[in-house]
């Protein structure tokens, strides 16, 4: 495994795999409500019900999916062909998510429930995969940062690509023919395909660090698993704090993205603004990807969650407290809210594969696949109690959908996008004060004994 000096190349092409992910992870996160409640007709409370549901099933599945690549073999490795050969099914499974049946509240329920679980379980089965190997192909923590921020840009790109072609594409076809939804999604979804298909081709595994981890499917290789997946939340501290950060981020700030239509739409009561805004907002983030990995590789990745702490607690007062609706304005602020944020998703990709040589030191293991199916779940958990909050905070500030909102209700909705990710914005900076892995302590770790011997404190 290299140490460092990927090529551009290199870098580029395993980062690119993430535009292809974020085309179906942007549009369930900033289109699929809003399609649930306003399109599909479900209940505000029983959409909010099947992100958390789904999400619950999500984390149970990476956890499973993570433990299966790492005892997967082949002659292409063991992530890289679920890369090849399981992202069909992603595209099908989210054009399914996107068919408006005729049919009762419980009907619509199921039909979300059981569509998106199809989702999230054909996506898991090519992330966790994908992910993991950001751990495989350099153990330089400088290096990661600089993959995670390539890795962002990416997938914002993706994300961007999606909030702004589906929407175009459904209003070309009429808002009102059910099968504009499917056919936009269909669309869309085929353009992840070459993204997975290129990472595939420009990345390798090396062989010696395949072995280190365990093969075999069996009962028994399962429950070892298990055992290995409890050792792995007691032994390894970074990789909790990172837990509990990506719970508080994904819950609170995701409110912010989540509500962005709700907002275009009702609050500065311009929809025909959606497909700028919302793209908008990924463009930020894409711009500022590479920014916060460069501060990583020059401070360190806890400096820069510190740094984006301070400056999204910014951001988002004065959002609260602006009472402008003016477009440009309400621009400006999601613009500077997006730059705080976007500094979270790069650093938590940037940190989790420096856990892996600690749970390597700590364990005598590097459960790799199992590490980010763990982490994997604690986003999906977060991500599944967003969208249950949301579901029932919309219903009580007495959101109604496809009318107009009362001021109460539109002061509500600055709350939600606002006050909830101040919270997250404290609770993480608490929990990220006492990270202990920067580049130094990582060093030790990954340079043989017999050229450094540094006690970790």
């Amino acid at each position: 495994m290299s140490t460092g000096g990927l090529t551009l190349g290199a870098k580029l092409g395993w980062a690119s795999g993430d535009f292809g992910f974020n085309i179906f992870w942007q549009a369930l996160n900033l289109l699929m409500l809003p399609f649930y409640t306003d399109v599909l007709g479900l209940d505000a409370r029983l959409a909010g019900s099947v992100f958390l549901i789904a999400s619950l099933w999500d984390g149970f599945a990476d956890t499973v999916i993570g433990a299966v690549a790492d005892r997967t073999r082949s002659r292409w490795g063991s992530y890289r062909p679920y890369l090849l050969f399981a992202s069909p099914l992603v595209v099908v499974a989210f054009t399914l998510c996107f068919l408006t049946p005729d049919a009762p509240q419980l009907g619509l329920f199921l039909y979300a429930l059981i569509s998106q679980l199809f989702l999230r379980t054909s996506y898991s089965l090519v992330s966790i995969p994908y992910s993991s190997l950001s751990a495989r192909i350099s153990s330089d923590a400088d290096e990661r940062a600089s993959m995670a921020g390539w890795r962002m840009f990416f997938a914002f790109s993706g994300g961007a690509c999606v909030t702004f072609l589906m929407p175009l594409l459904i209003a070309r076809m009429g808002t009102d023919d059910p099968a504009a939804y499917v056919i936009a999604a269909g669309a869309v979804g085929a353009v992840s395909l070459p993204f997975f298909w290129l990472c595939f081709a420009t990345t390798r595994e090396p062989p010696h660090i395949v072995d280190a981890n365990p093969r075999g499917l069996s009962l028994a290789g399962f429950a070892e698993d298990l055992v290995a997946v409890g050792r792995i939340a007691r032994g390894n501290g970074p990789l909790m704090r990172i837990f509990g950060c990506i719970v508080v981020s994904s819950l609170a700030f995701t409110m912010t993205n989540k509500c962005l239509v709700y907002y275009v739409t009702y609050y500065l009561e311009r929809p025909d603004l959606v497909a700028a805004i919302v793209p908008f907002a990924l463009i930020i983030n894409l711009a500022f990807a590479p920014f916060w990995a460069w501060v990583a590789q020059r401070r360190s990745k806890r400096w820069a969650w510190l740094a984006a702490n301070a400056l999204s607690g910014v951001a988002y007062t004065l959002f609260f407290v602006s009472p402008s609706r003016d477009p440009v304005a309400a621009a400006a602020m999601i613009g500077l809210i997006s730059v705080g944020n976007v500094a979270y998703q790069v650093l938590f990709w940037a940190m989790l594969p420096d856990t892996v040589e600690y749970n390597l030191w700590k364990t005598g293991h590097r459960h790799d696949a199992k590490i980010f199916g763990f982490a994997s779940f604690a986003k999906q958990l977060a991500l599944g109690l967003n969208g249950a909050l949301l579901g029932w905070l919309l219903i009580g500030i007495g959101y109604v959908p496809n009318a107009a909102q009362s001021e109460a209700t539109l002061w509500g909705l600055k709350a939600v996008m606002a006050a909830i990710p101040l919270t997250g914005v404290a609770l993480s900076g608490w929990l990220i004060w006492g990270y202990p892995l920067d580049q130094a302590f990582h060093r030790t770790l990954t340079t043989p004994a017999e050229e450094i011997q540094v006690e970790p404190t």
